[in-house]
């Protein structure tokens, strides 16, 4: 079979070369709409992903508004003051050398055996927590 032969050979009516054509042409065109398809899906992927960074973005700024709220000097000297706290005294500082053996003393047992009032820091810190859970005991969960 020559070559020649392919271009004029006829199935039902139809020449061989026209069918290839056809069937060539279908395929590319199937494999158009998947490609684009697909880049469809993708682009809606990114669109996504850019919502989520750009939220992600907002609740920054507004963690760092919050910090900064949280850590003006003003709002912490007057919490001190209510909770009637002072500076260290300069006999309780100590060196960085002398840390070892501030560790190592034994601790001062306290007035009395029995459980300890919580501290002006932990009352105040519950007065700043959103929901309130710092007022109560951290119970773990029965396994």
């Amino acid at each position: 079979m020559r070559i020649s032969e392919v271009f004029h050979r006829r199935v039902r009516g139809f020449r061989v070369v026209d069918l290839v054509g056809v069937g060539v042409l279908l395929v590319l065109v199937l494999g158009v709409y998947m490609a684009k398809a697909f880049a469809g899906r993708e682009r809606a992927e990114i669109a996504s992903v850019e919502r989520q960074i750009e939220e992600e973005r907002v609740q920054v700024r507004l963690l760092q508004a919050e910090v900064a709220h949280l850590e003006q000097p003003r709002r912490i000297e007057s919490l001190a003051q209510a909770a009637q706290l002072a500076p260290i005294a300069a006999d309780r500082e100590t060196s960085e050398d002398a840390l070892i053996d501030v560790a190592r003393r034994p601790a001062k047992p306290s007035k009395s055996a029995a459980a300890p009032a919580p501290a002006p820091s932990e009352a105040l810190a519950g007065a700043d927590a959103p929901d309130g859970t710092a007022d109560q005991p951290n119970e773990e969960a029965p396994r």
